[in-house]
């Protein structure tokens, strides 16, 4: 009876260490798939996006205030999604200086130093932009200049 307790215990713990071998592998092993990604490149899963950044500097804006008038100059770089898109807006340049100009004008130094003041700036801009644009959309306005003198 003593030899078949401990045939039992032997077997039982035979079985554990397979067992506990098995999970090991299966947590800390490194499978096919793992081995292949870490040898091959990935192949690129899409084409880069078109980026470019297209610059509009020394926009002067005139700003009423309690201290008298004063000047806003802006500047903006804005990220295009095309490369058409460049070239348009070089072609609308004038256009978009008055459309902001326009947007702009009559606004206060008050108004323009006051918080959050600049994101709405940033897209007033950009729809404003994106209005007068045809080949293409802005996917962003940034604003690289802005200083009240």
């Amino acid at each position: 009876m003593k030899n078949k307790k401990m045939v039992i215990i032997l077997a039982g713990c035979l079985l554990l260490a397979v067992a506990c071998a098995g999970a090991a592998w299966f947590l800390f092993g490194e499978s096919d798939k793992e081995v292949a990604a870490e040898t091959e490149p990935l192949p690129p899963r899409h084409k880069e996006p078109f980026q470019a950044l297209w610059p509009l500097t020394d926009i002067q804006v005139p700003l009423s205030g309690r201290m008298g008038d004063r000047t806003l100059t802006l500047g903006f770089s804005f990220d295009l999604n095309s490369e058409g898109l460049a070239e348009e807006m070089t072609l609308r340049k004038e256009e978009i200086v008055e459309a902001l100009g326009l947007a702009l004008a009559g606004r206060s130094v008050e108004e323009m130093e006051r918080s959050g003041s600049r994101v709405r700036l940033k897209y007033e801009t950009l729809r404003l932009v994106n209005g007068l644009l045809e080949s293409g959309r802005v996917k962003g306005v940034y604003i690289t200049e802005f200083f009240i003198l």
